[in-house]
């Protein structure tokens, strides 16, 4: 008897333990597909800069919207950050380094790179350096 409730612990706790694996697999694999979404997200944005360079070099600017899943596949915001080069050893007029984040709410709710939610509204935090789908590129005038 005594046998029987070792052996059904034992199992419990195996069964258990490949439960919480399978589980987080799953939402491991969701998060992969969110952030490859956005990442694609991101470098569209790029190759839209990168065309806008060669009709007019000068009209590459910040820019900022939202992602629907309706049409996007996320749930979030984008932000194109346009800033000079700061280099001494570079002529900077002629290059300019276009930084893309994106930031977006999962399925489940949590809320992955940096915004916050202000009453159900995704918005940018004050500062957003960081953030696990960010694609820098440096763009020159041709």
């Amino acid at each position: 008897m005594v046998e029987l409730l070792i052996t059904v612990s034992v199992a419990i706790l195996v069964i258990g333990g490949i439960m919480i694996l399978f589980i987080n697999g799953i939402a491991l694999d969701e998060y992969s597909q969110e952030l490859a979404t956005a990442m694609n997200l991101a470098r569209a944005k790029i190759e839209n800069n990168i065309a806008i360079q060669h009709s007019d070099f000068d009209s590459i600017l910040d820019a900022s919207g939202t992602l629907s899943p309706s049409t996007d596949g996320i749930n979030g915001l984008y932000y194109v950050g346009v800033a000079p080069v700061d280099t001494a050893d570079l002529d900077t007029a002629d290059l300019k380094i276009v930084r893309v984040w994106v930031c977006w709410r999962s399925r489940g709710g949590k809320i992955i790179g940096e915004c916050t939610d202000t009453n159900g509204t995704l918005q940018w935090k004050a500062d957003f350096s960081s953030s696990p789908c960010l694609l820098e590129t440096a763009i020159a005038r041709r």
